[in-house]
């Protein structure tokens, strides 16, 4: 959804490739997110999503006719064709058609050729201007920090840690910081 900030200049460009993780959350054609980037010229796309069929084939023919509007142009027709999956034989047919669309890779094949996980922990110090927000915030929130987690504040809590965290990761983050960095 945060690229729907900058549509206006995400559409003007000629995209090779469009690549869009949880794609799943295109499978409403009538959202703003789906039309939105269907606008973006490209030569082709990838769709990455975990789940390509959640509750109906329409949803499915909203993630083909964004692939490609070509060949899933009609939603009536597809529907018509594998709304109901009644029989075997329209089962079959789906997958005879989706075999060039879809890449399906499940968990337990996939880590059989992955490396074993390796951690490494960098240190890395704060910038000064990462240290003034980090003390600006942690200040403001210092006597609520000392009463400790309570289930009546643990989403406070969670809040607090999770602009602390934003801090470290980049000031600008910080809702209004990059304005006022800007102007010092």
């Amino acid at each position: 959804e945060v690229v729907l900030k900058d549509i206006a200049v995400l559409s003007k460009i000629k995209w090779k490739a469009l690549i869009i993780d949880e794609a799943h959350r295109l499978k409403n054609d009538k959202a703003r997110l789906f039309g939105e980037l269907l606008s973006i010229p490209r030569d082709f796309c990838v769709l990455l999503t975990g789940t390509p069929l959640q509750n109906s084939t329409e949803e499915l023919w909203s993630l083909l006719h964004f692939s490609d509007p070509n060949t899933f142009a009609s939603k009536d027709s597809f529907v018509e064709k594998f709304g109901q999956l009644k029989d075997a034989k329209q089962v079959s047919d789906l997958h005879t058609m989706l075999k060039p669309y879809l890449l399906r890779r499940v968990k337990e094949d996939v880590e059989k050729s992955l490396p074993p996980k390796e951690e490494t922990i960098l240190e890395v110090s704060l910038t000064p201007t990462q240290k003034k927000f980090y003390k600006a915030i942690y200040e403001r929130n210092t006597a609520f920090l000392f009463k400790g987690a309570k289930p009546s504040n643990s989403p406070s809590l969670m809040n607090v840690m999770m602009e602390l965290r934003k801090c470290c990761n980049h000031p600008f983050l910080i809702r209004g910081a990059e304005e006022r960095i800007i102007t010092e």
